[in-house]
């Protein structure tokens, strides 16, 4: 792992649980600063003040927040997100990176975030291509890859069905695909969308 400090914030309302995450990080060989939150809005505020390159979070913060997340996310493409999942059996989010529960081994969660320090320090070069697809382009996508028409999504977004075809224009024109399936793959290599969401 880098030997640079890693800059992790916990949002997290158990004490205990913050607490056990903290020591595991601390114990490990990874260098790396902690930083406490309450809510998901103070993420915001931590951002702006601090270099945070993981969110750790009880995916309970992101229940009926999923557009908060992914603006934030937006804004902040070098910020990666860790889930806390509480089950046994769990089902990875299209919000989070990773996700590690509570039964997992220290090793495994260090594992983890490691794996997403190392995808901080290439991520650069890799999300260049998803910077020329606007937010609406995107949603476009997505809508394209769920397998909608053009007047669906035209009614989902609220758009006329000419934006739509237009945006889908801009979308082959940025990234040369075509077809439904490269642009499947296109919107799964850039975590635009998930395989589960297929």
């Amino acid at each position: 792992m880098d030997k640079s400090t890693l800059h992790i914030a916990i949002l997290e309302y158990s004490k205990i649980i913050y607490e056990g995450i903290q020591a595991i990080l601390y114990q490990s060989d990874t260098d790396c600063r902690i930083y406490k939150l309450e809510t998901l809005d103070g993420l915001t505020g931590l951002l702006e003040s601090n270099p945070v390159d993981v969110l750790i979070a009880n995916s309970i913060h992101f229940v009926n927040r999923e557009k908060e997340v992914k603006k934030i996310k937006k804004s902040y493409p070098s910020l990666s997100v860790a889930g806390i999942e509480f089950g046994m059996m769990h089902k990875p989010s299209m919000l989070t990176d990773i996700t590690f529960t509570l039964y997992d081994s220290p090793e495994h969660i260090v594992h983890l975030l490691s794996k997403l320090d190392k995808k901080n320090h290439s991520q650069p070069n890799e999300k260049e291509g998803e910077e020329n697809l606007t937010k609406r382009e995107v949603e476009v996508l997505t809508g394209l890859v769920s397998g909608m028409l053009n007047k669906e999504i035209a009614d989902a977004l609220n758009i006329s069905i000419h934006t739509v075809v237009r945006h889908r224009k801009n979308i082959a024109v940025k990234t040369g695909i075509r077809s439904q399936s490269g642009l499947t793959i296109y919107a799964i290599s850039k975590r635009i969308i998930s395989i589960e969401d297929i």
